[in-house]
């Protein structure tokens, strides 16, 4: 008995390397991009994207996004799953987490990627689609005299 336990416990990791990816993870890869007069985060995806609309804090420190995902299949299949992903380490933006949601409930739209991007503190910044349809930008100004020349202007 205790022989087919051990057997048994041994084909476990094995056939768990074995398996298909049933989650695969929405962002690639979160970058933190210094410009000339500005700074701005690159989360880049798996898999293409449309940009649906966005919704965010009067203050800057939360941002909702809503995407639709033009290739489903890239994100994989368990949309009950949240990635959450932190930012790398870098001062000139503060810290902040992306969590992602495919479940259906989170957007009307047909295949949803929905972001819910949470600062630390206060943060001015416009979000866009990046040009290869793979990534979001969030473009923060460089301060001038201490306050953001975008302050109060769209987000």
């Amino acid at each position: 008995m205790h022989r087919l336990l051990r057997a048994a416990l041994a084909a476990i990791p094995v056939a768990l390397c074995l398996a298909p990816q049933a989650f695969a993870e929405v962002i690639d890869d979160i970058a933190i991009e210094r410009l000339d007069s500005a700074t701005r985060i690159r989360l880049r995806f798996t898999g293409p994207v449309h940009y649906l609309r966005q919704a965010v804090s009067g203050d800057g420190g939360v941002a909702n996004v809503y995407l639709q995902a033009l290739d489903p299949e890239a994100f994989g299949a368990t949309p009950a799953i949240d990635e959450v992903k932190h930012s790398p380490g870098g001062g000139s933006v503060p810290p902040f987490t992306v969590r992602v949601r495919l479940d259906p409930r989170c957007d009307p739209a047909p295949n949803p990627v929905c972001l819910f991007i949470q600062f630390d503190r206060a943060a001015r910044y416009k979000v866009r689609l990046g040009e290869d349809r793979r990534s979001l930008l969030l473009e923060f100004a460089s301060d001038v005299g201490g306050r953001s020349p975008n302050a109060g202007k769209e987000r």
